[in-house]
């Protein structure tokens, strides 16, 4: 759960510690710079023109992003290690957690990041109980999410009967049927978002369509009762109950996303079952 911070916070993980606090009680970390929260680093690709001046210049897509975090730790002196040790371990673990920042008049926006070190000198400081630091974390995903996304849960859908009001005794042979199976979902960021789906069993053969683009994802699957099928449409990927691959379920290959400033209804049916579909869509930026 992402945490609750105020303007220039930085937290490394759900229950990591909070950087640049203003909360002044030893001992705290001031941080006075941070790079990494612009641009990721454009994949950028050239080749010459034949024949003219100038260059062919391609770079659809950025790379990694790799952010510095540059402040000063102030500490009790005859304690200077304790919170320097939890640091070190929190900032060299390789396994990957949310990198949370706050940044005034926006939502707590994040990165998913990995340890990259915790670098720090013992010089005479010390004795006053300042040490420098410098934290870093490396984005193998570059892109940077609101914290809270929104999610919509959709079921296998049902009939609702139109049109009547009143108790009859007859047969009815006109009229007609709604099918409930959509919800909408918004990109507010500036990147294209990529949805978190999930599909709940008993369900057989669902589908899954985008109406922004048309795209449709069908399964050739059968999920029973308690059976959780994850699709993450970044990493294009398909998931039984977070352990098999079912990736070759999809009879086409096409994934759904969002562009930035959309809103689209995302539609689900299956061919029998009582399941539930849950998308969930994270404002993207560059």
């Amino acid at each position: 759960m992402a945490p609750s911070l105020n303007d220039y916070e930085f937290q490394f993980d759900d229950v990591g510690t909070t950087l640049n606090t203003d909360d002044m009680g030893l001992p705290f970390i001031d941080i006075l710079s941070v790079s990494g929260l612009d641009t990721a680093p454009l994949r950028t690709s050239t080749d010459e023109h034949q024949g003219m001046d100038g260059t062919y210049v391609d770079s659809p897509f950025v790379s990694a992003r790799t952010i510095v975090l540059t402040g000063n730790l102030y500490t009790n002196p005859s304690d200077p290690d304790s919170l320097l040790d939890s640091l070190r371990a929190d900032y060299t673990k390789d396994d990957v957690r949310p990198f949370y920042f706050q940044l005034p008049n926006r939502p707590t926006r994040f990165i998913n990041c990995q340890g990259g070190g915790f670098r720090y000198d013992i010089d005479g400081g010390r004795r006053a109980g300042l040490t420098a630091i410098q934290a870093t974390l490396v984005a193998e995903d570059p892109y940077i999410y609101d914290a809270i996304p929104a999610s919509i849960t959709i079921a296998v859908p049902t009939l609702s009967i139109l049109g009547m009001s009143f108790n009859v005794a007859f047969n009815l042979g006109f009229g007609g049927a709604l099918p409930n199976f959509g919800a909408t979902v918004t990109n507010n960021g500036n990147h294209t978002a990529y949805p978190l789906i999930t599909i709940t069993g008993p369900v057989t053969n669902p589908v899954i369509v985008d109406s922004n683009s048309g795209t449709t994802m069908a399964l050739n699957i059968s999920l029973a009762a308690g059976d959780i099928l994850t699709i993450d449409t970044r990493l294009k990927s398909i998931i039984l109950n977070n352990f098999v691959s079912r990736r070759t379920s999809m009879t086409g290959r096409q994934w759904i996303s969002v562009p930035p400033g959309v809103s689209d209804t995302i539609s689900f049916t299956a061919d029998a079952g009582t399941g539930s579909c849950t998308v969930k869509l994270y404002n993207t930026y560059y």
